[in-house]
């Protein structure tokens, strides 16, 4: 049996100075019927809590560390970076470099906004989406996840089924009543929500939040059709 009491302890400690213990609700681990465990260190595909116990990570920090913890020629770069100095709160070259790499690797990506979060960037694409159209209504599935805006905190998966809230307490009835909750996988229930006031339709390609599910087949291509057709923004 794997020895997790110092990260229990540290659990119960977070507790008392950090709202239910953790800064992201789905970092609690209710949802698997255990406790987190809290992170020493980390080193290539593994990472080691603070009981010494060594895992094989397969969260990769939600997406960004493709390339592992603690990679050398990353790490070089970063530190390099970081002594022309840390954040200067004014446009700086590099971001344009970044952008333009972005857009050369996706050439379907014309234009780049950098954000500090995911909750923020769906939070402009969203609005984007309801001045470009006019529109104020906008779909989204139900186990997928978007981030923390009051708009997508319905039926949002185990980021908030970890606390036991399906739809997130203090959304007001305003901003429900503008989101559309569909069933992932069913492109039925997508064509019978459809009317003349959705703006968005928003999606997780493959839902991660609630248990890694893949699209069905031609789900997406049906999904970008309809879109198309009806002129809603597929985000």
């Amino acid at each position: 049996m794997m020895n997790r009491e110092l990260s229990l302890s540290t659990f119960e400690y977070a507790k008392k100075i950090i709202p239910g213990g953790v800064n992201s609700p789905v970092r609690a681990f209710g949802s698997v019927d255990t406790f987190p465990i809290f992170v020493q260190k980390a080193n290539g595909a593994y990472i080691y809590d603070v009981d010494g116990n060594k895992y094989l990570d397969y969260i990769s920090s939600w997406g960004p560390l493709i390339f592992g913890h603690n990679d050398e020629d990353i790490k070089s770069e970063f530190i390099k970076a970081i002594e022309n100095g840390i954040t200067y709160g004014v446009p700086s070259y590099v971001e344009v470099e970044m952008a333009q790499m972005i857009t050369d690797a996706y050439p379907a990506c014309e234009m780049v906004r950098m954000v500090n979060s995911g909750t923020e960037a769906t939070m402009s694409a969203i609005r984007v989406a309801r001045g470009y159209t006019g529109k104020k209504k906008i779909i989204k599935f139900e186990g997928c996840y978007h981030g923390h805006s009051d708009s997508l905190l319905v039926k949002s998966g185990s980021g908030t089924l970890t606390f036991n809230t399906p739809t997130s307490l203090g959304v007001p009835d305003e901003f429900i009543k503008n989101t559309v909750v569909c069933r992932y996988n069913d492109i039925n229930s997508v064509i019978d929500a459809i009317d003349d006031d959705i703006a968005a339709v928003i999606i997780e390609p493959v839902a991660g939040n609630m248990g890694v599910v893949a699209p069905s087949e031609n789900f997406m291509k049906e999904l970008r059709k309809i879109t198309r057709q009806k002129n809603i923004i597929l985000i």
